[in-house]
């Protein structure tokens, strides 16, 4: 795959990232196999832009983040951070005892707004956590600096003595990302942020989080499998399937031209306004493929309408059809796919 790692705002630049999980039978625990979660994922990311990684469930989209913070350590591949020093790191390669200094500058936002805070603590002593674990022992500085935050994500300053029950589930998801936010990183990893939530409250937490990358200068990675969240919030948007990721681009692009055809068929399940166009709907045939045993060739293969001999025997490679567009397909250049129009994408 072609990278634009030669440019200077390059934060993040992935290649060949890899996570096999074992599969293990019998009394003596012999492997038998492996789980391919993340097969072969490259792709880069720069400073302060927003990249969507896509799919359906269980495509290897939060194994793929998890890898990039090391909350999981990849079997294969690297994970190029450029940190805020002026350094590469390699997280990928980086020994456990090296990762608490980088912990400051990548941090997570988790799905589910009701789990991941933990009902025994106070909104002081969760969102001060982190100070607290870097170093900050001073109870009242922590505080001040929690009430910062709260002010920050949209809560009273007052509320710091409360605990999770007594927020609702988009408050909670705001102090989600106050946590997030404590250590001033310069990436955030939102892992499904407002699935959880009702669709009025998913739009105040997206423009929140807008807003805070404006204000902050952050950088997200962002995990979802909703296109139309997807295109609110996203500069560009990478495409799983199965583990690898099968199209690239910006988010204007990938919706009005996609060149992969489970991009075409994920667009087409986009709800759209007019009643007219639900019969458009590509309704995609077999069952996902398994990535302990997937299929030889492109693992779209077996449902894909336009798979050729070439398609079931050799892998796609992923390249540069385009300036910025990238594909793992072999007929990428001579399919029409259809797309959806982007008016009015924010």
């Amino acid at each position: 795959m072609t990278n634009s790692s030669t440019q200077g705002n390059l934060l993040l630049d992935v290649k060949g990232l890899k996570k096999y999980f074992p599969i293990r039978r019998g009394i003596l625990q012999k492997i038998v196999g492996y789980v391919k979660a993340v097969d072969d994922v490259t792709f880069f990311l720069h400073q302060k832009e927003t990249l969507s990684l896509v799919g359906e469930s269980g495509c290897g989209k939060t194994t793929t983040s998890r890898c990039i913070l090391r909350a999981i350590s990849p079997t294969e591949g690297s994970v190029l951070y450029h940190s805020g020093g002026g350094k590469t790191v390699d997280m990928a390669g980086v020994h456990p005892s090296g990762l608490h200094a980088l912990r400051k500058e990548m941090q997570m936002i988790f799905q589910d707004p009701f789990a991941s805070l933990n009902p025994r603590m106070t909104l002081l002593d969760i969102v001060g956590e982190p100070l607290l674990v870097h170093g900050e022992k001073r109870a009242s500085v922590r505080a001040e600096r929690v009430a910062e935050l709260l002010r920050l994500v949209g809560l009273r300053p007052e509320y710091l003595r409360r605990y999770p029950h007594a927020f609702s589930g988009g408050q909670r998801q705001r102090i989600g990302i106050a946590r997030a936010l404590a250590l001033n990183p310069r990436l955030v990893v939102a892992d499904e942020p407002v699935s959880a939530l009702d669709v009025s409250v998913q739009a105040q937490i997206l423009n929140l989080m807008l807003d805070l990358q404006d204000k902050l200068g952050l950088t997200y990675l962002f995990v979802a499998h909703d296109l139309s969240v997807v295109r609110h919030i996203s500069d560009r948007v990478a495409v799983m399937y199965v583990g690898r990721i099968v199209e690239t681009a910006k988010t204007e692009e990938l919706f009005s031209r996609p060149l992969h055809p489970y991009t075409e068929a994920l667009l087409s399940a986009v709800p759209k306004p007019d009643p007219r166009l639900r019969s458009e709907r590509i309704v995609l045939q077999g069952e996902v493929a398994d990535p302990a045993n997937p299929p030889p060739g492109c693992y779209f293969n077996p449902r894909c309408a336009y798979a050729v001999d070439a398609c079931r025997s050799q892998t796609p490679q992923q390249r540069e059809a385009s300036p910025g567009h990238f594909v793992s397909c072999h007929r990428a250049e001579e399919l029409r796919l259809r797309g959806v129009v982007t008016a009015g994408h924010a």
